[in-house]
C-alpha cells in the first residue's frame, strides 16, 4: 500500500509546478541588489536598486534605511522601474554601517521582507 503511494506522488509532485503555474506559487526572493549585501560603497549618494524572481507589487512595498545612528528613513520608490524591480535614490550618506530593509507583495499574494547590510566609506 505505501508503494503505491509513493508511486501515485512520485507523478503528481513533478507536474505539481506545471499544473499551478511554477513561479506563482513562489514567494519574492533577491536576485541581485544594489548594493550587494555586505559590499562596501562611497557615499554620499547612492542609488537603491533590488531585483526579485518574480514580480511585485509597488503600490505595496517599501525600502526603508536604517542609518549608523539607528535612525530610519523611508526612501520613497522610482517610478517605471521594471516589474520585478523596487528601486530609489538616498543622498548624504556618512561613513559607517547601514541596513536596506526591505518589504514587498509578491504575485503569490504573500508579503515578505529582508535586509541588506552595507557600509559606506568617506
Amino acid at each position: 500500500m505505501l508503494a503505491k503511494a509513493r508511486r501515485r506522488a512520485s507523478y503528481v509532485l513533478p507536474a505539481f509546478p506545471v499544473l499551478f503555474g511554477g513561479t506563482a506559487l513562489a514567494h519574492a526572493l533577491v536576485l541581485a541588489s544594489t548594493p550587494a549585501s555586505r559590499a562596501t560603497v562611497s557615499g554620499p549618494d547612492l542609488a537603491v536598486e533590488i531585483r526579485f524572481n518574480s514580480r511585485v507589487d509597488p503600490a505595496r512595498s517599501r525600502l526603508t534605511l536604517l542609518r549608523p545612528n539607528g535612525a530610519s528613513v523611508d526612501l520613497p520608490l522610482k517610478a517605471g522601474a521594471s516589474s520585478d524591480t523596487l528601486s530609489a535614490v538616498t543622498s548624504e550618506l556618512a561613513g559607517g554601517h547601514y541596513r536596506l530593509l526591505w518589504q514587498t507583495l509578491s504575485i503569490d499574494g504573500h508579503i515578505t521582507h529582508g535586509e541588506i547590510p552595507f557600509d559606506v566609506s568617506r
